[in-house]
């Protein structure tokens, strides 16, 4: 086994490489490694195919190989099938040197893995041309498997980031919902990423007996989206303390948003249910309207308030109205997301006249199923088109 290597300066366009030289020529070999050292590679050099290999192994600094196809032991187009199956070395560039008239080893070994041919005699400017074309080739490669590994990196990361912001996420929303004989809740919650920007909460005042209700739907997605849910939960909690009209909550909710928001902005409607006076009072910051389903009269009422949303300005008014409510009313609160949705191909929206019609036929169903109904309706519409938008319903009866 011969391993010479001859060293210059390097070019002053391409950084320095280590080639290695396969011939049992000395002669080929000499001069080969002269003109390439001369245009400042590194230049190694093996006297066959199965020297080669081995200095294959033992040096991982070889970017590229120049080899003859005819030589003892190991010919060219063996040490190709060699390195080709070889998971460490599968990837480096090699030029095999072949005689004119030699077609059918061409072909074999470009079919074996081989990445271009020279052919004796060669021309010393096209073969560095050759060699330093192969080598920006190999080099772009890995730099875009590097780039492809960080890119896989970072995209692990942002995936347990997600998953971190949605397990806070889930933990803002109610883990179970209140149970009281004057009335009945029931909710359906569909993100349509792992971190969603909706949002609902129930607070059951016990002093008064008073039941709040808020839905939100935060402008956005992801990891942000679930930031701005939990300062709107946080915000919500010491807005609502001791059952306060539902206009101040919002104004206290935005005052709180305003200051801190960067960007993006919040929807919400909150309602608040009073059982002693039989009366729904509630306030809207820009959201869809609220649903007040009365089976006595098979009539679907809309309760909406007029008001920006949360979070961009700052003084804004909200005001409170009232509502009287009576045994047997049925209360909807959902985001856009449910009557946005596209569905029959992307052809039309579900739209609010479909939910109202299943809000009619399904009225004998507890609360949770008409819930269930109206998402599972949705679902079908839909097919398998991915929904753009999230999803949330909560719903209560009014019992007494």
């Amino acid at each position: 086994m011969e391993a010479q290597s001859g060293q210059a300066a390097p070019s002053q366009t391409e950084p320095e490489a280590t080639l290695l030289v396969v011939d049992d020529d000395p002669d080929i070999r000499r001069v080969v490694r002269f003109y390439l050292t001369k245009n400042g590679y590194r230049v190694l050099a093996a006297d066959s195919g199965k020297a080669a290999l081995q200095l294959l192994r033992e040096d991982a600094s070889i970017e590229l190989v120049l080899s003859d196809v005819m030589m003892p032991e190991m010919s060219g187009l063996e040490l190709v099938k060699a390195v080709r199956e070889e998971p460490f070395l599968a990837e480096i560039p090699i030029i095999l040197i072949s005689a004119q008239g030699e077609t059918s080893k061409k072909v074999t070994g470009l079919n074996l893995g081989a990445d271009d041919f020279i052919t004796k005699p060669f021309n010393f400017d096209e073969l560095t041309a050759r060699v330093r074309n192969h080598l920006r080739l190999r080099r772009l490669q890995r730099e875009v498997v590097a780039a492809s590994d960080l890119l896989r990196q970072q995209n692990e990361r942002f995936q347990e980031d997600l998953e971190a912001a949605r397990a806070v996420q889930l933990a803002l929303l109610p883990a179970a919902l209140p149970d009281n004989p004057r009335f009945k809740l029931g909710s359906r919650y569909l993100p349509v990423d792992r971190v969603g920007g909706d949002f609902f909460d129930v607070v059951h005042f016990d002093e008064s007996g008073k039941l709040g209700v808020i839905i939100a739907d935060v402008c956005g997605h992801g990891v942000a989206a679930a930031l701005i849910t939990a300062m709107t939960k946080i915000s919500f909690r010491g807005a609502c303390a001791g059952g306060a009209e539902p206009g101040a909550v919002l104004a206290a909710m935005n005052r709180i948003l305003a200051a801190n928001l960067k960007q993006g902005y919040v929807t919400v409607f909150y309602t608040l249910f009073d059982p002693v006076a039989h009366t729904l009072r509630f306030a809207s910051g820009g959201h869809p309207p609220v649903l007040l389903y009365r089976p006595s009269d098979d009539t679907i009422r809309r309760l909406e308030p007029q008001a920006t949303f949360l979070g961009s300005f700052d003084n804004v008014v909200f005001t409170t109205d009232e509502m009287p409510v009576q045994s047997g009313d049925r209360v909807f609160l959902y985001t856009d997301g449910l009557f946005e949705a596209l569905v029959d191909g992307g052809q039309r929206h579900f739209g609010m006249e479909r939910v109202c019609q299943l809000i009619r036929e399904l009225r004998d169903q507890p609360i949770q199923a008409v819930l269930d109904g109206i998402v599972e309706d949705l679902v079908k519409a839909m097919g398998a088109r991915a929904g753009a938008d999230d999803i949330t319903l909560v719903g209560f009866d009014i019992l007494a």
